[in-house]
């Protein structure tokens, strides 16, 4: 075999396994990806619903009718917590939420607010209620949203106000059909609030 013939078979050979370290490469970051993002998944899916006696409000996050604000409401009157703010940009046309702070379904012997964030984002929320939290001298809160919200609400409004205890309550019902892309919605915030810094 001739000196050129080796260096071709070699040169191929050397293609072959740059090509296969590639594809093992590819592979291997592809699983760890989707490993990855299966273990955010279920840590978003299946987060704590948390209570406190000791709270001094009770935070409605906005969102959809999907019982937060009933479950709100609720809390603050099993606990006996005597303030209650609902996010609510919407205002009045946001009939269920407006209702909740400033029309009939009220929770009993509370103060309420009408909280209009600014930006209407979470952090936004998160932002305007620090405002609201230090007016009011409030050192801890529970707030209520969704069940996929609930740790990037726990981890924005640590981050965003000086409340010495946070907590979050959560609606446990979950559309299932949606669920991949409220995680997807979860993990975007999260990298936007990593990326900007909002606070």
């Amino acid at each position: 075999m001739g000196i050129r013939q080796r260096k071709r078979i070699n040169s191929t050979g050397m293609v072959t396994a740059t090509i296969r370290a590639a594809l093992v490469m590819v592979v291997s970051l592809t699983m760890a990806a989707i490993m990855g993002f299966t273990a955010f998944m279920f840590w978003t899916v299946y987060p704590p619903n948390e209570r406190s006696e000791d709270a001094d409000v009770v935070v409605v996050i906005a969102g959809a009718s999907d019982g937060r604000h009933e479950l709100g409401a609720e809390i603050a009157l099993e606990y006996g917590i005597k303030n209650f703010v609902v996010s609510n940009p919407a205002g009045s046309k946001d009939k269920v939420g407006y209702s909740h702070c400033a029309g009939d379904d009220r929770p009993e012997g509370t103060r309420t607010w009408c909280m209009d964030p600014y930006p209407v984002i979470t952090s936004g929320e998160a932002r305007t209620f620090h405002e609201l939290a230090k007016e009011q001298n409030w050192e801890s809160a529970i707030m209520v949203t969704s069940r996929p919200h609930t740790r990037r609400v726990k981890y924005f409004f640590e981050q965003c106000t000086d409340l010495s205890e946070v907590k979050v309550a959560n609606v446990r019902t979950i559309k299932e059909n949606i669920i991949i892309y409220q995680v997807f919605h979860e993990l975007a915030g999260f990298i936007k609030f990593w990326l900007t810094d909002p606070c």
